[in-house]
């Protein structure tokens, strides 16, 4: 009976997950920057932002692939395709949990401890969507942790051992058949850990981190577990070699890297923060974080606590027969080293984004130790029971830090899926589609910031330079971050820097200088207004075919400026050439106009 209520109540939990994930589907402005990278890929121009300009511009690689296939479809839509396996993989987490539920009830536990923590978290739900990996990089590490503890009665290396001679003994009834079989499962559970791990590596950086510890785990395992004859060890046993390349293969990955853009590291890294600390602002982003989930602070509590009785059990008493016991590397020590950079380098920009992945590794952890933890309290075994089992109920009733703010942003930290809404995304995709063959006509090049992806990817212009961090450009990502900007924003970018590259128009007006009389670009209702950097005649003819785009047409204004132009001193004429020069003559399209004003210096 309690079986039946354990999975009703599961299932219940999951189905609850997903309909609520799917209910609050959105998508972040950072999303389009890889569904670009996947849309020039598609098209033949590489896995690049620009054609021809080879910037590692995104940080999830394997999410950037998977969106790949559906570019150019006229019956899929590619935010579509991110919402389906964002949910996939948050159904996917949901199951390991589950499964790793399963192993915990075995000693009499019957509720879904870990699974009722993650679904019951409201930015679980939230980042399931946004277009962002968030939810595939936490299914990663979940699914390669249970396969690998899945292990836990017998090490690595002498399943392998016994897989390669089970069918032997078998033939000479020392081990039935069955037995041998039972062996091979194992082998691939393994096998399946070390491919999941390997991908967490191609998803995002930071999986390399997962798949050190996973190493570290495996050669745990192997070494101190139990006393084998290293010289009649098959070691060039298919399954063995297999499992050997599975693992180093995300170095094949980076030497492609390397050859490919030019670096290991992905631009992204020189964008946000370049390995720099800031831990100010990582205390206040994980500050918030246990303000809204304050439930969550003696949860961590636990966490703690049962780690340093392991570590006292295994290292102090030198208890190295429990193999299971190693399991907190990839449990516990893990997650608090992935947490602890992310708070030293000050977080991000968006709420919990970075914490979440680690999470459900956590909740795993609490919940195969807590049948030990509450032995602690024999007296009060019931009372503790209740109260930590109420936690998830106060997860449900977080303190909603944002609560009544006319912008959803504390100490720049945003709530990023209460700024971009879905309703507003859709409109301003139709918006967007209705114009793009006239940007991809004008040839026009833009610099944008963050929030202006959308634009980039629907309108499709030439080129495009993010200049608020300088996610897809080395040269912006390298410049000095401005103190007490938000994390992963605030560089300031040389106009000149953008004049050489010959943008055209940036789709943004906060932190430049005044407007002069010619140099502002309305849109009318489509966006807010921009500014013309470099004046292309042939570009601008393009755009003004948009009959709700307006702009000052600048050989028209020079040729009424001719007078005023005369009448001035030469230092000032001198100086108006110049301005005059850098916005229009320097593109070579009016050279009549340049010599006349040339020769009137």
């Amino acid at each position: 009976m309690r079986r039946i209520l354990y999975f009703t109540f599961s299932i219940s939990l999951i189905l609850f997950g997903i309909i609520s994930a799917y209910q609050l589907r959105w998508i972040a402005d950072d999303a389009f920057i890889s569904l670009r990278y996947a849309k020039n890929f598609a098209e033949g121009k590489g896995l690049v932002f620009n054609a021809g300009e080879y910037t590692e511009g995104y940080t999830n690689f394997l999410w950037t692939l998977l969106l790949v296939p559906f570019q150019g479809s006229e019956t899929i839509d590619p935010v579509n395709v991110t919402y389906f396996f964002g949910i996939f993989s948050f159904f996917g987490t949901c199951v390991y949990l589950m499964l790793f539920g399963l192993q915990a009830s075995k000693r009499k536990f019957h509720f879904p401890f870990a699974l009722a923590f993650f679904v019951l978290i409201h930015h679980n739900r939230v980042f399931a969507t946004g277009g962002l990996e968030t939810s595939l990089h936490g299914f990663l590490f979940l699914a390669a942790s249970y396969h690998l503890l899945s292990n836990s009665k017998d090490s690595f290396f002498s399943l392998f051992y016994r897989r390669a001679l089970s069918f032997k003994k078998a033939r000479n009834l020392q081990v039935s058949p069955e037995e041998s079989v039972k062996n091979g499962a194992h082998s691939y559970d393994f096998v399946l850990g070390i491919i999941a791990s390997s991908l967490s590596c191609l998803n995002r950086p930071d999986g390399l981190l997962f798949h050190a510890l996973v190493g570290l785990y495996l050669i745990l395992y192997i070494l101190p577990n139990q006393k084998i004859n290293f010289i009649k060890i098959p070691v060039f046993h298919p399954r063995i070699i297999i499992a050997c390349v599975l693992y180093i293969s995300p170095i094949f990955f980076y030497i492609w890297k390397l050859e490919y853009y030019g670096n290991i590291l992905p631009n992204t890294f020189y964008a946000k923060s370049g390995g720099s600390g800031n831990l100010f602002q990582g205390i206040l982003y994980l500050g918030l974080f246990l303000k809204m989930y304050y439930a969550l602070i003696p949860i961590f509590g636990v966490a703690v606590f049962e780690f340093l009785r392991t570590i006292r059990h295994q290292v102090l008493r030198r208890n190295l027969k429990t193999t299971q016991n190693f399991r907190w590397i990839l449990l516990f020590l893990f997650p608090m080293l992935y947490g602890g950079y992310y708070t030293w380098i000050g977080g991000d920009f968006m709420f919990s984004r970075f914490y979440l992945p680690i999470l459900p590794l956590l909740f795993v952890w609490v919940e195969l130790r807590i049948d030990f933890f509450l032995k602690l309290f024999p007296k009060l075994r019931k009372i503790s029971t209740v109260m930590l089992y109420s936690l998830p109920i106060l997860l449900i009733l977080r303190w909603d830090i944002y609560k009544g703010s006319h912008l959803p942003i504390v100490y720049g930290i945003s709530d990023e899926n209460q700024i971009y809404k879905r309703e507003s995304t859709e409109r301003i995709k139709t918006q967007s589609l209705r114009l793009k063959r006239y940007f991809e006509n004008s040839k026009v090049k833009v610099g944008f910031v963050g929030a202006e992806c959308i634009l980039i990817y629907y309108l499709n212009p030439e080129l495009a330079i993010e200049t608020e961090a300088g996610l897809t450009d080395p040269y912006i990502a390298r410049l000095k971050t401005t103190v007490g900007a938000r994390v992963g924003h605030g560089k300031v970018v040389p106009i000149d820097y953008l004049q050489k590259r010959n943008v055209h128009l940036l789709l943004y007006t906060n932190g430049l200088s005044d407007k002069t009389d010619y140099n502002e670009f309305l849109t009318g209702e489509f966006a807010g207004p921009w500014r013309i950097l470099n004046y292309s005649p042939s570009v601008m003819k393009e755009l003004k075919k948009i009959t709700s785009f307006s702009f000052v047409e600048f050989e028209t204004y020079l040729d009424s400026y001719q007078k005023e132009y005369l009448k001035l001193k030469p230092e000032l004429r001198r100086k108006k050439y110049q301005e005059f020069d850098q916005y229009y003559f320097r593109n070579g399209e009016d050279p009549q106009r340049h010599d006349w004003y040339k020769k009137r210096l």
